[in-house]
């Protein structure tokens, strides 16, 4: 049956989106939410988390949150244990929070520190991946404190019952007590002859005593209620801390007739008042402690040099874990280096010690495993690396207990470590290992990034002299060009000054163009724009191309050649014209770097599959801290006054990237400044 149009219901308005419903939902749900990637990064938070944490979007922290913040690596989830329940989460289960008490101080924030529980619920695809998690936090900070009043309040009551059905008692108008307390006698033990009069105080604890004393007679002379604490002796010898209190009763003419009291044990009271206060002076000092690792690591982070991030690192480290002595000892070019120390007073005398770490003893066992060593005194000396420093350990500085970090790369390589040692007070805790391992780890970032900043500073250096160094080589043949070009404007000169002239002219134009190859030939090695041939080389024909190409160079500055090869000829496979321009290189690099009539070596030697072309002369050697970045572009070795060596210094660059490509490797050795070099290419053979 159709419906009358008359009486049929108009079209609805078109519905809203889901999509914009469940934004509406979000935004406006009087919970707060935080939606976290699977990562623990926050994706997104409604306006009830804002309210709730007093992070509004606009500000650096709401960015902060919603942007580098993981809380994977909080360290108020990490000391407490939220972590673990978070990571069940993001695996895959849906959790039950407990209640933790957050300070958003430490993360620089100015809201209050709330007590809250959550509710981590996964969201998943159809696959069941773990899309998201949905984290709905609840504020219980007011039901807490409601809580601790409720329990303060029965605490209370159960006392006054237990004193007024235990200890009640009565004196004279003058404070004298005459009549018999069972109940006093029954908390107490002292029968009434020992407790009559004012014998009662003989039951107070000797400190309290006088107090008690004075307070009572100065009520009993005034009229006033009597109240006070003290602690009372029990019948087992004990004492308990008691609430007293009497209240004078006056008769009809308003003089006090007789004072009617009872004495209340509040020792249960007390001390949950006493763990109370420590419970919160603890969690002050931690909160504390959080805002102190949460500066030290931005000041860490903010330094551009690895001295001053070691310097900053030691003196952070004693001051936030209350040591005696802190020191970083980082790992340089494979040797153990000590790169910062603070001492306090008690050190003084060793202020000086700068001996070296020989790669032995504890620091070493630490760099070794990669592990956290946080040992007692007894464990300490009971270590067998413990006087691991040689011939120093006498002189070295007495170490108290030992808390030490390795410092690891973000690829996992250790690069040395912080340690700590001769607390204030006490042993090294988990809390000072976890607040270390935290700093350690924005220390260990700082070091990267400051060696990140040297290297691109050095590769700037070197980029712009090599530029002001192409100008001038460019520029070179540019006069004598000039010249010949003057010469044969004027239209008079001989033919023999119109034949010179034009070979002017070619040699210095054959010059420039060798100089622009040089440039196109590396820009299109290290850009991977060159196709190598793959087809067997024969070793020693190569050898005798390169030999032949580099000859004129070597005649020319008088030097010496000796070849010595294998007389089993090795082959291998890849582009014959790259490997000659390889050793072509190598033996002008050994030319030009070695004085006017010295001697190089070239030699060939097979070892198993793998064939070594060695380049070795006597000339100006490598300089040890050149020696690692000889084959980085733009690096170049100190020129002659009169720039004899001539060239770019993008010749070993260029044979780098060629071995490389031929799936070989190059290296350089050097005893030093004028010690000569060794240059050895190793190939696979067929």
């Amino acid at each position: 049956m159709l419906p009358d149009p008359a009486t049929a219901p108009s079209t609805p308005e078109p519905h809203a989106s889901s999509e914009t419903r469940f934004r509406e939902l979000f935004e406006q749900a009087p919970t707060s939410i935080q939606i976290v990637a699977p990562d623990g990064r926050t994706l997104r938070v409604n306006k009830a988390w804002e309210a709730l944490w007093q992070i509004h979007e606009g500000t650096s922290l709401y960015a902060f949150i919603l942007g580098e913040y993981r809380l994977l690596t909080d360290p108020q989830l990490i000391a407490t244990g939220i972590v673990s329940y978070l990571q069940r989460a993001l695996n895959g289960e849906s959790v039950e929070i407990p209640a933790i008490y957050y300070d958003v101080v430490a993360l620089g924030g100015s809201g209050r520190a709330r007590w809250v529980t959550a509710r981590a619920h996964p969201i998943k695809d159809h696959t069941g991946r773990v899309l998201e998690v949905m984290l709905m936090h609840e504020d219980i900070t007011e039901r807490i404190a409601a809580e601790q009043a409720l329990r303060e309040r029965e605490q209370r009551f159960r006392s006054l019952v237990m004193a007024t059905s235990q200890t009640v008692w009565s004196t004279t108008p003058d404070g004298r007590v005459l009549e018999d307390s069972p109940s006093w006698r029954a908390v107490t033990g002292q029968s009434y002859d020992e407790w009559k009069e004012y014998g009662w105080l003989d039951a107070v604890h000797p400190d309290d005593r006088e107090r008690a004393r004075r307070t009572w007679l100065d009520c009993a002379a005034t009229g006033t209620v009597y109240e006070t604490e003290y602690r009372l002796r029990q019948l087992d010898g004990s004492y308990r801390w008691m609430a007293v209190k009497g209240v004078p009763i006056a008769d009809a003419d308003g003089a006090v007739r007789e004072w009617i009291g009872a004495t209340k044990d509040i020792d249960d009271m007390v001390s949950a008042q006493a763990e109370l206060a420590e419970r919160l002076g603890r969690e002050q000092r931690h909160s504390a402690l959080l805002v102190k690792v949460a500066q030290a690591s931005r000041t860490l982070g903010s330094a551009l040099s690895s001295q001053d991030i070691a310097a900053g690192l030691v003196e952070e480290v004693r001051a936030i874990l209350e040591v005696h002595q802190a020191v970083v000892s980082l790992n340089v070019a494979g040797d153990q280096e000590i790169n910062a120390v603070s001492m306090s007073d008690k050190y003084a005398r060793y202020r000086s010690f700068d001996v070296k770490p020989n790669g032995h003893g504890i620091y070493a066992e630490v760099c070794r495993t990669n592990r956290v060593m946080r040992l007692t005194q007894q464990e300490l000396e009971a270590h067998p690396a413990y006087k691991g420093f040689g011939e120093h350990a006498a002189r070295h500085p007495t170490m108290r207990g030992w808390l030490a970090v390795p410092l690891v790369d973000r690829k996992g390589q250790n690069i040395g470590l912080i340690q700590a040692s001769d607390k204030l007070q006490g042993d090294f805790t988990e809390q000072d290992e976890a607040i270390l391992v935290q700093l350690a780890s924005v220390a260990a970032n700082g070091f990267e990034n400051a060696r990140l900043y040297s290297s691109l500073k050095e590769q700037d250096r070197r980029k712009d002299e090599f530029l002001a160094m192409l100008a001038h080589e460019l520029r070179n043949p540019l006069a004598p060009i000039a010249s010949a070009a003057e010469l044969l404007k004027i239209g008079i000169a001989s033919e023999e000054r119109v034949r010179r002239s034009s070979e002017v002219i070619s040699r210095q134009v054959k010059h420039m163009t060798s100089l622009v190859d040089d440039l196109l030939d590396i820009s299109r090695v290290t850009r991977g724009l060159i196709q190598l041939e793959h087809v067997v080389v024969d070793i020693a024909a190569t050898i005798r191309s390169a030999v032949e190409q580099s000859r004129p160079l070597i005649e020319a500055r008088e030097h010496s050649l000796r070849i010595e090869q294998d007389p089993i000829g090795a082959k291998v496979m890849g582009d014959p014209n790259r490997l000659v321009q390889v050793v072509a290189n190598l033996l002008n690099n050994a030319a030009k770097y070695t004085p006017r009539g010295g001697h190089i070596l070239l030699a060939v030697e097979r070892a198993g599959s793998t064939v070594h072309i060695r380049v070795q002369d006597n000339g100006i050697g490598i300089d040890t801290n050149l020696l690692p970045q000889v084959f980085d572009l733009f690096t170049q070795a100190e020129r002659t006054p009169d720039r004899s060596q001539g060239g770019l210094g993008i010749g070993l660059a260029l044979v780098k990237n060629v071995v490389n490509l031929h799936g070989g490797t190059v290296t350089a050795d050097s005893s030093g400044p004028g010690q000569g070099s060794v240059f050895t290419v190793s190939l696979t053979t067929i």
